[in-house]
């Protein structure tokens, strides 16, 4: 007899004739959600573990161009890329080829993906000294013009100098995390199987288990070893470590349910495969699209290198801070979202997909946007509750808490832009979102060069906001021809109170911090006494307005809340 993760669509997918209730797509995404705060949370541990420990200083900075590179190469061919080309291709084999048919495609993917990485991993672990050269261009000349950076970095390539310390320790690190690429990929990979089957809370959580492994892992080494919170190069190396072992333990979590629905993994190399290589083809144009936001993290830190020795932390620590909410609320209706419009879309349910893609779009902005005003307006006692210990200074606090209302001010562009591109893989164009990325890239180039010097950090997180706004023009042009009508209505009219909302928010937010002093540092105790009572204040008052403004997604929460309660009566 068939199990029901066999029998049963996913939450929020499309049956035959029927579009997906949006109480069933929230219901998906709450528990995404839920899990996803959870992993965002332990995620947030390890930052200030990593801070507390390195500081931003020249160590900070060498460990974050070290973890920049494999974490980038993951969102390119983890998150976004693999499983917005993966999953349309195994929701079509499966609909050929029935289970058997799935079966065996998964794992001749997965073995031929594993098998690209390896070599992928090879090639960067030899190749990492320019690789980690580049990023750091600003440490090889100091306070001279770019031109002569990049002089420098031939000499260097040359042989006729040596990378600087700085340079060199990033180069050793880099080298002993890149392993994690091929680790997390094949996490990525069971995680879209469980995903199309409808259990999202697992792979939700999966990064919980490596953020909690990550932080028994360094605290037993530098606890139980020998004492290496005063001997930071010692400390970068236990974390890179502790790197590999979560990824390893991320694995080991998703494998048994995994196998419970039938799949196995691959180990053979099936590039021969029509399907696996309709898989490979398809990440192709993807690359691009999937990991645009990193790359141009990656693009304004490496420029950021000429602004002085902590500069890479303090952008690193505000992107993750964005990351959070991105990972809350676009990253949760992006995961319910891909299987509803791969299905509907193979069906030719255009009305469908377009129903899908206005609740992804007004739900994340639901959420997103007064998550943005928030961490705007309480950006210092945000930073100094969360990073202001140990090697993380005052100073470095109030360098992060300036550079974060300008990370805030593109979260919806991009959580706008990681759905528009689900929307346009789920109709098997892949070409318009990696067009949109590269036309992104490029704005983020000049932008960075034109703010960094006026704006320093600012500028690089003003860049990234307004170059990802570009991208959505773009995008949702394309998205216009696809369709051939998009949902702008509801859309833009839910931002519109979103935003009325957050904005009334906002100021009775600043009324409230200064009414409680929340903007003078008092103390890991003392600040977090005012700030967590302030945000929860402001979230009701948040939900209260909406409410009062009718709006439905408000209205479909709360009768979500009491049906639970009722249930549990």
């Amino acid at each position: 007899m068939p199990s029901d993760a066999q029998t049963t669509p996913a939450p929020g997918s499309a049956v035959p004739g029927r579009q997906a209730s949006s109480g069933a797509f929230l219901h998906s995404v709450g528990i995404v959600t839920l899990m996803t705060l959870i992993s965002r949370i332990t995620g947030v541990a390890v930052q200030i573990t990593i801070s507390a420990v390195l500081g931003a200083t020249r160590m900070g900075d060498a460990y974050q161009v070290a973890w920049r590179l494999p974490n980038m190469l993951r969102r390119f061919t983890a998150e976004g890329t693999m499983t917005s080309a993966f999953l349309p291709t195994l929701t079509e084999v499966e609909a050929r080829d029935g289970k058997a048919g799935a079966i065996a495609f998964v794992s001749d993917f997965m073995g031929s993906l594993a098998w690209v990485l390896g070599v992928l991993c090879l090639l960067g672990i030899l190749f990492m000294a320019p690789i980690i050269g580049l990023q750091m261009l600003g440490k090889l000349a100091p306070g001279q013009p770019l031109l002569e950076q990049l002089r420098a970095f031939g000499t260097v390539l040359a042989g006729k100098a040596n990378f600087p310390p700085d340079v060199a320790l990033a180069e050793g690190i880099a080298r002993l995390m890149f392993p994690y690429l091929v680790l997390v990929s094949l996490t990525a990979c069971m995680a879209a199987v469980l995903n199309l089957r409808g259990r999202f809370a697992l792979t939700a959580s999966v990064s919980t288990f490596f953020n909690l492994t990550f932080l028994a892992a360094s605290w037993a080494c530098l606890q139980l070893g020998p004492r290496a919170w005063h001997q930071p190069e010692r400390a970068a190396l236990l974390f890179a470590c502790a790197v590999i072992l979560g990824g390893g333990v991320q694995v080991l979590v998703l494998l048994p349910a995994f196998r419970r629905l039938g799949f196995r993994l691959g180990f053979h190399l099936r590039l021969k495969n029509t399907d696996v290589r309709l898989a490979l083809k398809r990440m192709g144009p993807g690359l691009l699209a999937g990991g645009i936001h990193p790359l141009n993290v990656l693009v304004s830190t490496a420029l950021a290198s000429q602004l002085g020795y902590g500069a890479q932390v303090v952008l690193n620590n505000s992107n993750m801070l964005g990351e959070l909410v991105l990972g809350l609320f676009a990253m949760s209706f992006a995961t319910v979202s891909l299987p509803a419009m791969s299905r509907q879309a193979a069906e030719g349910d255009l009305p469908g997909v377009r129903t899908n893609l206005s609740m992804a779009l007004r739900g994340t902005a639901f959420l997103a946007i007064p998550a943005a005003v928030g961490l705007a307006v309480l950006a210092y006692p945000i930073a100094a509750f969360l990073f202001q210990r140990g090697q993380f200074t005052p100073a470095s606090v109030h360098w992060l808490a300036e550079t974060l209302p300008f990370q805030a001010l593109g979260i919806l562009f991009i959580a706008t832009v990681r759905i528009s591109n689900q929307a346009l893989n789920a109709l098997k164009d892949y070409r318009s979102p990696a067009q949109s990325a590269v036309l992104q890239f490029s704005c983020n180039i000049v932008l960075s060069l034109l703010l960094m010097k006026p704006l320093g950090t600012r500028g690089m997180a003003l860049a990234n906001s307004l170059s990802a706004l570009v991208g959505l023009f773009y995008l949702e042009w394309r998205l216009r021809h696809v369709l051939g009508q998009l949902p702008y209505r509801p859309v833009l009219t839910g931002w519109a109170l979103f935003g009325l909302g957050s904005a009334a928010m906002g100021l009775l937010t600043v009324f409230g911090g200064r009414l409680v002093d929340v903007f003078t540092y008092h103390g890991f105790r003392g600040t977090g006494l005012r700030l967590f009572p302030l945000m929860a204040a402001a979230s009701l008052g948040y939900f209260a307005l909406v409410k009062m403004l009718r709006v439905q997604e408000a209205e479909e929460l709360i009768a979500m809340i009491r049906r639970k309660l009722r249930s549990t009566r």
